[in-house]
């Protein structure tokens, strides 16, 4: 009898590690799944990006022949020939980290930026990478929104539109979704001291 007993133990255990083996195969086939998915969307969601930040059309400037059109990120900004008057304006200018100081964490709440540039513009060249360059010192890169224009300040994604966009750059300050102040062109003094009157009025 004990012998019966037995086999019928090493039974329901061998039955378990089979159990055991499917589950785990199983488990083991639906993180394969996954990791395929994964492979197959994520180069088309990166790629989708890629083609809706950072792109080239050609220029009506006689200085340039091509401008970055629409969105821009830094990493746009780092190729040639954009690359040549961005380092330079970027890696030298120094930050006003006192003025800073003096602008109130809890006032940078909501708080979005959009610029609208021109890359074939030298004021454009000039403050924008001294903007770029203040918002990570303040900790807001995450809130500023470059959109790169044409001569005529029209972009291909009409970004631009109802935002009165007349001059490059056209920097525009809003506060939960609401305009607070705009800088044409350069700021009067810095974009630290601009920036410490327009977040702590």
């Amino acid at each position: 009898m004990p012998n019966v007993i037995q086999v019928h133990g090493r039974k329901d255990m061998i039955n378990w590690y089979i159990s055991f083996l499917d589950k785990i195969g199983m488990e083991m086939y639906k993180a394969l799944i996954v990791l395929i998915i994964l492979m197959v969307v994520f180069p088309i969601v990166t790629s989708a990006q890629e083609k809706k930040y950072n792109v080239e059309t050609e220029s009506v400037s006689e200085y340039v022949d091509k401008i970055l059109n629409g969105p821009i990120s830094k990493e746009g900004l780092k190729k040639m020939p954009y690359k040549i008057w961005f380092n330079t304006n970027y890696k030298t200018y120094l930050v006003d980290t006192q003025t800073l100081k003096n602008i109130k964490k809890k006032s940078l709440k909501g708080v979005q930026i959009k610029a609208f540039m021109g890359t074939w513009c030298h004021d454009s060249n000039r403050e924008i990478p001294r903007l770029m360059r203040v918002c990570e010192e303040l900790g807001i890169y995450d809130q500023l929104e470059l959109y790169g224009v044409d001569v005529n300040k029209k972009s291909r994604l009409e970004q631009e539109e109802g935002w009165d966009v007349r001059k490059t750059p056209t920097i525009i300050f809003l506060r939960d979704g609401e305009e607070i102040a705009r800088i044409l062109e350069q700021p009067e003094v810095s974009f630290e001291h601009s920036m410490e009157l327009i977040f702590n009025q």
